[in-house]
């Protein structure tokens, strides 16, 4: 199995995991959206590795967990001749309001606050909420079903998707 495909299957096996949670009980809403945040993630990943594999691109991907940086390499990966077909699945996928989400998915990852600032709502650990009261990510309200939904969509659209331009990738010219 090359790379891109194991980051791929990893992307999958996550959804799956995020999907067995319960959205009944809200405690476990943070868990699901944090799986969809790694599903996103990791697909995103497979098809900059995919791209490295076929010398399209040498971005390195490392193990931090914001994607913004390879989101934008892929929204403006050149036109070329051999790439028209990835260029336009990738423009499809990662339109305005796709990156928009997945932005606002990114703003849930746990990150060290600077000095003086309050710790800002996570998936995994306390925070302070608009009062400056600490809570927690498994509070109830902190989380909604909608919330659930939205990032539920935007993991299948991405996982799926990243799978389609892994196909279309292998298949280009080289």
């Amino acid at each position: 199995m090359d790379e891109s495909r194991a980051w791929l299957q990893q992307a999958l096996s996550d959804r799956s995991a995020a999907e067995r949670f319960d959205d009944a009980d809200s405690t476990q809403r943070c868990h699901a959206i944090a799986k969809y945040q790694q599903t996103v993630e990791k697909a995103v990943k497979a098809i900059v590795v995919a791209l490295r594999e076929v010398g399209v691109r040498t971005t390195s991907i490392g193990y931090t967990h914001p994607i913004e940086c390879f989101v934008s390499v892929l929204v403006h990966l050149p036109h070329g001749a051999g790439h028209r077909d990835i260029a336009s699945h990738l423009s499809r996928l990662l339109d305005e309001s796709t990156r928009a989400s997945i932005y606002s998915l990114e703003e849930l990852i746990p990150r060290r606050p600077p000095p003086g600032q309050p710790h800002r709502k996570n998936t995994e650990y306390p925070f302070q909420d608009a009062r400056n009261q600490w809570t927690f990510p498994a509070a109830q309200g902190v989380f909604s079903s909608s919330d659930i939904q939205r990032f539920r969509r935007l993991s299948h659209d991405i996982a799926e998707g990243a799978s389609r331009i892994i196909a279309t990738i292998r298949r280009a010219p080289r």
